[in-house]
C-alpha cells in the first residue's frame, strides 16, 4: 500500500508527487513503473524520468530494503538524506549539480527528485553512441571545469567514473554523491578522483588529444602544475589499472 506520503523538502514538484502518490494505492515503486521512464532498478533503489507540463524531473526511490535501512532513515543517517543535503550544499556554492526539487517519504522508502535533462547523457553512453552531434572537445573541457570547481571548493567526488558525469549540451553535471565529502585541496582523495577518471578514459580508448583537453582545463581551475597533478595521481592510477585492465588494453594517457 502507498501509505502516508510526507513532504520533507520542496514545493511545486513535491506537491505534484504527493497528490499523485496518495491517490495510487499500490505503492510508490509501482507508480513509478507506470508513470516514469525507468532508468535503473535494483533491490535498494529505483530511478526514472518524469515529464509534467514540459518539465522533466529525475526521480530516485531509495527503498527500505532492510530494517537497517529504515533505522538509518529514522536516525537521519540514510544515504538519501546525505545525498540530498550534499547536493543542495554544493549547488548553493555554484557547482554544476542538478537542482534538487523535492524530498519525500513513502511507505517503501524515500523519494528524491532532482532536475532532469531532456538532452545529452552520461559521458560513457555518449562515447559509445558518439556522433557528429556531440563535440567531445567541448565535453572534455566542461568536465575539467566541473571537476576543478569541485576540488577547488575543497571537496572530493569519490566516484569519478564517466557514468556519473552528465553532459546536457552545455555543462557537465555531477550526479552521484554517495562518496562526496570535504577534502583538502590537492589531497590524496582528489588525486584518486583524477585517477578514476583517467583509468575510465583509458578503458574507453578516448586518446590523448581529448584527454589533454580535460586535463588542461582542469589545471586552469586548481593550484599546482601538470607535473604535480600527474605525480599525485600516478600511484592510485597504477592500482586501478592493475585491478581493471590488462596489458595492451587502452592507450596509456599519462
Amino acid at each position: 500500500m502507498a501509505g502516508k506520503v510526507t513532504i520533507k523538502r520542496g514545493d511545486v514538484w513535491a506537491e505534484r508527487l504527493k497528490e499523485q502518490l496518495t491517490e495510487y494505492p499500490q505503492g510508490a515503486a509501482e507508480w513509478m513503473e507506470e508513470h516514469t521512464r525507468i532508468l535503473n532498478s535494483t533491490v535498494d533503489s529505483l530511478s526514472g524520468l518524469l515529464q509534467v507540463e514540459g518539465e522533466l524531473a529525475y526521480l530516485k526511490l531509495y527503498r527500505f530494503s532492510s530494517f537497517k535501512r529504515k533505522l538509518q532513515y529514522y536516525f537521519g543517517r540514510s544515504q538519501s538524506v546525505k545525498n540530498y543535503r550534499r547536493a543542495t550544499a554544493l549547488r548553493e556554492k555554484g557547482l554544476a549539480l542538478p537542482d534538487q526539487l523535492a524530498y519525500l517519504t513513502v511507505s517503501q522508502g524515500t523519494l528524491v527528485v532532482s532536475e532532469g535533462f531532456s538532452e545529452g547523457g552520461n559521458l560513457a553512453e555518449l562515447w559509445f553512441r558518439r556522433s557528429g552531434e556531440v563535440d567531445f572537445d567541448a565535453v572534455m573541457r566542461a568536465t575539467g571545469e566541473s571537476l576543478a570547481a569541485l576540488h577547488a571548493a575543497g571537496y572530493v567526488y569519490g566516484d569519478c567514473r564517466w557514468v556519473n558525469l552528465f553532459w546536457n549540451g552545455q555543462r557537465v553535471y555531477l550526479t552521484d554523491f554517495n562518496d562526496t565529502r570535504k577534502c583538502r585541496v590537492g589531497g590524496v582523495p582528489q588525486a584518486k578522483d583524477l585517477a578514476r577518471f583517467t583509468a575510465n578514459a583509458e578503458e574507453l580508448g578516448i586518446g590523448s588529444k581529448l584527454y589533454e583537453q580535460f586535463l588542461g582545463t582542469y589545471l586552469d581551475g586548481v593550484p599546482g602544475t601538470r607535473r604535480d597533478i600527474v605525480e599525485s595521481m600516478i600511484r592510485p592510477l597504477y592500482r586501478i589499472r592493475g585491478q581493471h585492465m590488462t596489458d595492451g588494453y587502452g592507450q596509456r594517457l599519462i
